[in-house]
């Protein structure tokens, strides 16, 4: 039965705690105007000017002259349509990859393999192919 009275008891106190601070505030009239001739009267306090003057700044404006025209346009060094010949020596019984754009040298024995078989296949495919001669042109 105690807690009971301290539960009503307590929500009682927050019950008018809340009408006292939000609830009445409300209900009170507004404060009344104030007069123009009161208004008049009141005037802002006088301030002294600041004793330093800084000086006006003086822009100058920068005249741009422009570029010099060059007297003939200036000549590419190198043809860049032209293709640079890569120069790689001839090497016996090595191969040249150029997969990588640029060439490089294998020298391994499954390549030396893949060549002899293709050497025979060749030879053997053109041993019976001839050319029938061609009348000469005039």
């Amino acid at each position: 039965m105690k807690t009971r009275l301290l539960l009503v008891a307590l929500i009682l106190a927050a019950g008018v705690a809340f009408y006292l601070t939000t609830i009445r505030p409300m209900l009170q009239p507004a404060p009344p105007r104030i007069s123009p001739r009161l208004l008049k009267t009141l005037r802002p306090p006088e301030v002294e000017p600041p004793a330093v003057a800084l000086p006006t700044p003086n822009f100058d404006i920068p005249t741009l002259t422009p570029p010099p025209l060059a007297a003939k346009p200036a000549a590419p060094s190198a043809d860049p349509l032209r293709p640079i010949p890569m120069e790689v020596p001839i090497q016996p019984a090595t191969t040249i990859d150029f997969s990588t754009g640029a060439p490089i040298i294998k020298t391994q024995g499954e390549d030396q393999v893949a060549l002899d078989k293709a050497l025979k296949e060749m030879a053997e495919a053109t041993k019976n192919t001839t050319f029938p001669a061609t009348p000469p042109k005039r």
